[in-house]
């Protein structure tokens, strides 16, 4: 038994599980009633070129070596397996990852993850850096621990207005909903 034998099947299933799990999540942000408030245009901009590019490079390189495979009579479903399933499930993979970062009435998505209202305890918007662009940190509680994430705004975008209204709307009526009770 080769290392390709045993690392290829493990490489698939957990690609298979974190492409199920998205999808869950997905559908219970659904039935969750998910209203997209705005997305950001700035944040995240290198990430998202650079997984497009990912994306790209692994379908091209996916069919040069698909046509050469084919050329040279040697096709097999261990070759199907390497080069075609597994580098479209790393696609998939990585198209959470080519989405703008969205404020929603159930929190703040980024790279795939949902930040809740209620897990949210201090947003900090520090001061503008020598590119004129101003950092919001937020601070949330994510599996027992805190944890932080910034997102960039320029000093003059209306998004900044908008993101530091919907961060008191949303999070006062979470504050709440978790006195009451409900």
């Amino acid at each position: 038994m080769t290392a390709t034998q045993i690392i290829y099947p493990l490489i698939f299933v957990f690609a298979i599980y974190f492409i199920y799990t998205n999808i869950k999540n997905n559908l219970k942000y659904k039935k969750e009633n998910l209203m997209p408030l705005f997305y950001f245009n700035q944040d995240d901009k290198t990430r998202h070129l650079i997984s497009t590019l990912v994306i790209i490079f692994v379908i091209v390189l996916t069919g040069f070596l698909l046509i050469g495979t084919i050329s040279t009579n040697t096709f097999t479903m261990e070759t199907f397996f390497t080069m075609v399933l597994l580098p479209m499930l790393m696609v998939f993979l990585y198209l959470p990852l080519t989405k703008k970062t969205m404020v929603s009435n159930l929190g703040i998505h980024k790279r795939g993850t949902l930040i809740r209202w209620d897990e949210i305890k201090s947003v900090n918007y520090l001061k503008p850096n020598e590119k004129n662009q101003i950092m919001a940190k937020i601070i949330y509680n994510f599996a027992g621990r805190e944890t932080s994430i910034n997102l960039t705004f320029n000093k003059e975008d209306s998004q900044l207005e908008a993101f530091k209204e919907a961060v008191k709307e949303y999070r006062s009526i979470k504050k709440k909903e978790k006195k009451s009770g409900k």
